[in-house]
């Protein structure tokens, strides 16, 4: 007897690997979607052939499997193109075994072929709960028609009989065990993916709400200073000063919509091959009054290496960083900024010696609607620098502690893909960095 079970949970767990592992391969993969129509259909005719080819046991004239589960699954889930070809799959591959149980695996097979496609409609317009008993109550059926019909054309032999009985409350058990299991994944699968919309909603919402708060203030500034424009008595002095606090609000919104739209479309349009020193000093040269003006040194160690990416992009998400961390030392400090290479990557190093971030701020850093700045900032700076870095397959991390500074890590592919390829200047930096490490 538990010989005889050890066959039957062989069988189911032929049964349950499509059940559980395609439909999540499939989601962890973009796969196209023909593919992801057949794949299950597919799974289930394999486990077809490998239920009949590795019974539960067999006589001469009959094979005791548990080939109807499948098969009602694919005919139940899928209509009927699924089903016709299950059909003809297990009535193809028990025809190689001979029999006379090959007559009875015919009938059943068209039996349950023919009630599938009546019923598949219906079926998937059920609750869950509905369909799996009513998937449990045909299996069931199915599986007496076969020991009836077994009975009827040859008879079953003593020596079966407790198979037959086994097989006749085993199937319907194991068919209620896997259609549920079909149910749970599918729930599962549909609340994660509204979960992850609402979660996109959500992010889109506070976005909105950040960006039209955002934008609102400076225009509303803009037309009240407009508006003082209009007064005839006003000096050319107080006029001339009218204009360009306007002129400045309405690049403080110019600025915020272009930081959105880099994070609604930041993959690279015009990718090209970027010296990072280059880069860097060209950042530092933009930025070296503002830190001068905030009594910040800016101490550099660079390397000439290249990366592939967007220019522009590149230099706004170097900024973006450097510019927060002048911001960080209102009080005058050091700003390091140290390039090299680890873990076959390169290395951007960014740190001040700052007032620092929180743990909790640490992990809220990138969202569009938080900003360590108070009222000076939006959190659109950050989000930027997240989505450029990864539109660029580089990861980065950022440490940081209260009145001690914050260190920022870009870690970013190489252009070169081996070290025939580097440049001088990029050999010499490699060995002194291996003769140093």
């Amino acid at each position: 007897m538990l010989a005889i079970l050890k066959d039957f949970l062989l069988n189911l767990f032929f049964i349950l690997i499509p059940i559980f592992i395609v439909p999540l391969w499939v989601e962890e993969r973009n796969i196209p979607r023909h593919i992801k129509q057949h794949l299950f259909t597919v799974c289930l005719a394999l486990v077809i052939i490998l239920c009949i080819t590795i019974p539960v046991s067999s006589d001469p004239d009959f094979i005791f499997d548990l080939r109807q589960i499948p098969l009602w699954l694919g005919s139940l889930y899928k209509g009927p193109a699924t089903s016709l070809f299950l059909c003809l799959v297990t009535i193809g591959c028990r025809l190689l075994f001979g029999g006379s149980g090959f007559l009875v695996t015919v009938i059943t097979s068209i039996f349950i072929m023919i009630t599938s496609m009546t019923l598949s409609k219906k079926f998937l317009q059920l609750s869950s709960k509905h369909r799996i008993l009513l998937a449990t109550a045909l299996c069931a059926f199915s599986g007496s028609l076969s020991l009836e019909l077994a009975q009827m054309f040859q008879g079953i032999s003593s020596s079966s009989s407790i198979m037959s009985l086994t097989y006749l409350f085993v199937q319907p058990i194991f068919m209620l065990i896997v259609c549920s299991l079909k149910e749970m994944i599918y729930k599962n699968m549909e609340l994660r993916k509204r979960i992850i919309r609402a979660e996109k909603m959500e992010v889109v919402s506070h976005l909105a709400a950040s960006i039209s708060h955002e934008i609102r203030n400076p225009l509303t500034a803009a037309r009240g200073f407009m508006q003082l424009l209009e007064q005839h008595h006003l000096s050319p002095e107080k006029r001339k000063q009218y204009i360009q606090i306007a002129i400045e609000e309405l690049d403080r919104a110019e600025a915020i919509i272009t930081d959105y739209l880099t994070f609604a479309k930041p993959a690279p349009e015009s990718v090209e091959k970027l010296n990072v020193k280059t880069e860097i000093e060209r950042v530092i040269d933009l930025l070296r009054p503002f830190a001068n003006m905030n009594s910040v040194e800016v101490k550099t160690t660079l390397a000439p290496f290249t990366i592939t990416g967007e220019r522009e992009k590149f230099r706004q998400c170097l900024l973006n960083i450097m510019k927060n961390s002048i911001e960080a030392m209102p009080n005058g400090g050091v700003l390091q900024i140290y390039v090299s290479i680890e873990k076959q990557r390169m290395l951007i190093r960014i740190s001040d010696t700052g007032v620092g971030m929180t743990k909790e701020q640490i992990d809220r850093l990138g969202e569009p609607y938080f900003t360590a700045k108070g009222i000076k900032g939006t959190g659109l700076g950050m989000m930027v620098v997240y989505r450029i870095i990864e539109s660029m397959n580089g990861t980065i991390h950022i440490k940081s502690e209260i009145h001690k500074g914050t260190e920022v890590s870009i870690y970013l592919p190489l252009s070169s893909s081996n070290s025939h390829d580097l440049t001088n200047e990029e050999k010499k930096f490699l060995q002194h960095y291996k003769t140093s490490t």
